[in-house]
């Protein structure tokens, strides 16, 4: 996210636990509710980072 109010202009934030394959149309709602609950931020990328857990047996 951006705006001038954060110190190098940009805000990172993760998110974790939430909907395993998400749709790019269920990651653009997502972004539209924390833009309106955002202080005039803007969008500047989403990124969707995948883990896997695997255990050795």
């Amino acid at each position: 996210m951006g705006n001038a109010n954060y110190p190098k202009g940009v805000k990172t934030t993760i998110y974790n636990n939430i909907v395993k394959d998400p749709t790019k149309e269920q990651i653009d709602m997502f972004v539209e509710g924390l833009l309106l609950l955002s202080d005039g931020d803007s969008h500047l990328g989403t990124q969707v980072i995948k883990r896997d857990e695997l255990s050795v047996d």
